[in-house]
């Protein structure tokens, strides 16, 4: 019986009816019993827990009340266990040997009791324990998975900031390209306008040497009329000096009187305008009276 207790398995954990064996549930997931188990077989085993105990309920509902007992008077109590030993001693041997064998039995018993119950509590302890490292395990993954929430939505964030910073540069860019297209045109004007300069300077530098060539030509003949006056004048005073005063009398007064005949018809000219002038205002003036008298 002991070597049966010996090489029986034992589980981690306290084995009652809300719960399955936890050594059912570490072979499900491995060798590691420490192994947190998926949701998925968090729910399967609850599923499965919450069936054995339907099923439970249902057949202690059938039975009877003498069958139902207490949960633990399935097994053998101390003293059965004891008048069971000390038959067998009884049938194998004399009294000393029965006595011998009694006492070794008890001892046995106490020793498998003691041992069943203390790894009953320690395995209780080390459920507590690893439902503990559990909940730690699960608040840890929680914090980091908050953690890594809050780091996504600081990266989408900096994500959009960054996308404003390129739109921004990008119109900046544009905006530049537009002021270069804008500059190389206003150069090509300029060029153009300069060019149109130059040439109107070239033109005019032209015309200014031609007008000082004409001016030149023009101060020369000066000099030579300005000569043939001089000489015009000495042939005037020498034929002066051979006309006589009579003929020079005679040509003065031809030309007082040819003088005054121009002076009396500019005189004409002048009152026969002033005459018609008249006469278009008197025309004028009668025919507004003759309108507004209509």
């Amino acid at each position: 019986r002991e070597l049966q207790a010996a090489s029986r398995p034992r589980c981690s954990a306290p084995r009652t009816r809300a719960t399955p064996p936890p050594c059912a549930m570490a072979a499900g997931r491995g060798s590691n019993p420490f192994t947190m188990p998926s949701d998925e077989e968090v729910f399967a085993l609850r599923d499965e827990d919450k069936k054995r105990k339907a099923e439970e309920r249902a057949a202690r509902m059938q039975q009877r009340i003498w069958e139902k007992g207490a949960p633990g008077k399935s097994r053998l109590s101390f003293k059965q266990l004891m008048g069971a030993d000390q038959a067998d001693d009884e049938g194998d041997g004399g009294p000393h040997a029965s006595s011998a064998a009694a006492q070794a039995g008890k001892l046995s018993l106490v020793a498998a009791a003691t041992r069943e119950r203390r790894p009953e509590k320690e395995n209780m302890a080390d459920f507590i324990a690893k439902k503990r490292e559990m909940f730690l395990v699960q608040m840890a993954l929680d914090t980091k998975r908050a953690e890594i929430r809050k780091l996504e939505e600081r990266a989408q964030q900096r994500e959009e900031a960054l996308a404003k910073s390129e739109a921004m540069l990008e119109e900046d860019v544009n905006r530049f390209d537009a002021f270069l297209k804008q500059n190389d045109t206003d150069a090509v004007e300029a060029m153009k306008k300069a060019e149109a300069q130059t040439k109107l300077k070239a033109e005019r530098v032209h015309e200014i040497k031609k007008l000082n060539t004409q001016i030149t030509q023009i101060k020369s003949d000066m000099s030579k009329f300005e000569e043939q006056l001089d000489d015009c004048r000495k042939y005037r005073a020498f034929l002066d000096a051979l006309t006589p005063e009579e003929w020079l009398q005679q040509q003065r007064e031809a030309k007082a009187e040819r003088r005054r005949a121009r002076r009396a018809a500019e005189r004409a000219r002048l009152e026969r305008l002033a005459a018609e002038e008249a006469a278009a205002e008197e025309a004028r003036a009668r025919g507004m009276a003759a309108q507004a008298g209509q």
